[in-house]
C-alpha cells in the first residue's frame, strides 16, 4: 500500500496547503454561527467510539490568518444565570443551550486561534479540546491535524485517528455547500488513509474495503476531487474491492474537471496511451497539457515529463485537435 500512501499525501497537499490558510478564517466563521450548524442529537448519539469499531455514515481542512482577529459579531451574552446545557452524550445541546453557552464555544476558539499564532501550541490544544468536546468540527479536525502531524502535541496517530472520526462521526450529514464541509471530507479521506494502511501497534488495522467507503463517501456526497483522485486508483488498481475501469475515469474526470492537476496528468496518460481503452491521443493530450501547466517544476517534474514526452509523439493532427479541445475548454470554464 506504499504508493497509495505516497499518491494520498500527493493528493491531499493541496487541502493541507489551502488548509494551513484558510483554518483560521473557517473556524471564526464556523464559530460564529454555531448555534445553526451543530448536528442534531441523534447524529451525536454516535459520537464516542472506540478505534477498533466501524464507521457507518461516513471525513476536513484548517484557519486563514486573515480574519484572526477580525470582524466577527459577538454573540449575545444572553442570561447570565443560565449555564451550559449539554446533552446525554456530554455534547451541547443548542437547542436548549443559552447563548452564553455557545458563546463559550467562539471564545474558546479564539483563545486556540491566538495561542497558536503566538506559537503558545499548548494552551491552544487545551482551548481547541474544549471547543472540539462540544462538537465544533473544524476544532475537532485542527485537533487530529495536531497529533496527526506531532505539532504542538507528541505524534500520536490512534488520538488523531480517534478526532478524525469523530469529526465523521457527528458531521456526516453536513451540507456539502456548508463552512464546515471542506474540514469533514478532509476527515474522510485522513480515515481513509490509515484504513488503508493501519496503525501500528493499535487496533486500526489495514482494512482496503472500509477506506474505499471512505473516498468514496468524500467524493460522492462532499465532491472532494482529491478523494476522487484516490477513489479512481482504488478502482483502477482493484484495491478495496473489485477493479472497474469504468468508475475510474469516471472518478478521474470529475476530479480533472475541478483542476487537480494530478488527477489531469493520470487521465491524460490512459487516455494518450490507451491503457484502459481506445486512445484518445487529442484529448489525453489536452489533460497532460493543463496538468502540465500547473505542475510544479520540483516536486512535479513526472507530469511536466509526461506532457513533454506526449507532445513529442503526437501527430500534428493530435496536437491540433488538442489545442481546439484547450480552447474550447477555456471558454466553457470562463
Amino acid at each position: 500500500m506504499k504508493k497509495y500512501s505516497m499518491q494520498i499525501e500527493l493528493a491531499g497537499q493541496s487541502v493541507l496547503i489551502k488548509g494551513a490558510l484558510s483554518f483560521f478564517t473557517v473556524v471564526l466563521f464556523t464559530s460564529s454561527v454555531f448555534a445553526l450548524d451543530v448536528p442534531s442529537a441523534e447524529h451525536n448519539a454516535g459520537a464516542k467510539r472506540n478505534a477498533s469499531s466501524s464507521i457507518s455514515d461516513a471525513q476536513i481542512p484548517p484557519l486563514s490568518d486573515d480574519e484572526k482577529d477580525g470582524n466577527m459579531e459577538d454573540l449575545p451574552e444572553g442570561n447570565a444565570d443560565h449555564t451550559q446545557t449539554a446533552n446525554e452524550n456530554g455534547v451541547l445541546d443548542v437547542a436548549n443551550a443559552p447563548l452564553k453557552a455557545i458563546g463559550g464555544v467562539v471564545d474558546a476558539t479564539r483563545d486556540a486561534i491566538r495561542s497558536y499564532l503566538a506559537g503558545n501550541k499548548e494552551e491552544a490544544v487545551k482551548s481547541l479540546s474544549y471547543a472540539a468536546d462540544q462538537g465544533h468540527a473544524p476544532a475537532q479536525w485542527k485537533l487530529a491535524r495536531m497529533y496527526a502531524e506531532g505539532d504542538g502535541v507528541p505524534r500520536d496517530e490512534l488520538r488523531a485517528f480517534e478526532n478524525f472520526s469523530q469529526v465523521c462521526d457527528r458531521h456526516a450529514d453536513e451540507a456539502p455547500e456548508s463552512p464546515t464541509a471542506p474540514f469533514v471530507s478532509s476527515a474522510f479521506i485522513a480515515l481513509g488513509s490509515y484504513y488503508l494502511n493501519g496503525i501500528q501497534n493499535s487496533s486500526v488495522k489495514a482494512n482496503p474495503a472500509k477506506a474505499r467507503e471512505m473516498f468514496a463517501y468524500s467524493a460522492s456526497y462532499f465532491g472532494d476531487p482529491e478523494a476522487q483522485l484516490v477513489l479512481a486508483r482504488l478502482y483502477l488498481d482493484g484495491i478495496g474491492g473489485p477493479k472497474d475501469t469504468k468508475q475510474a475515469l469516471r472518478w478521474l474526470n470529475l476530479s480533472a474537471e475541478k483542476g487537480n492537476r494530478l488527477a489531469q496528468a493520470e487521465l491524460g496518460k490512459l487516455m494518450f496511451n490507451g491503457e484502459v481503452g481506445a486512445k484518445q491521443r487529442a484529448r489525453g493530450l489536452m489533460w497532460l497539457n493543463l496538468a502540465s501547466d500547473a505542475a510544479d517544476p520540483v516536486n512535479e517534474s513526472w507530469i511536466i515529463e509526461a506532457n513533454e514526452a506526449a507532445v513529442s509523439e503526437a501527430s500534428d493532427t493530435d496536437r491540433l485537435a488538442a489545442n481546439a479541445y484547450l480552447a474550447q475548454r477555456k471558454r466553457r470554464t470562463k
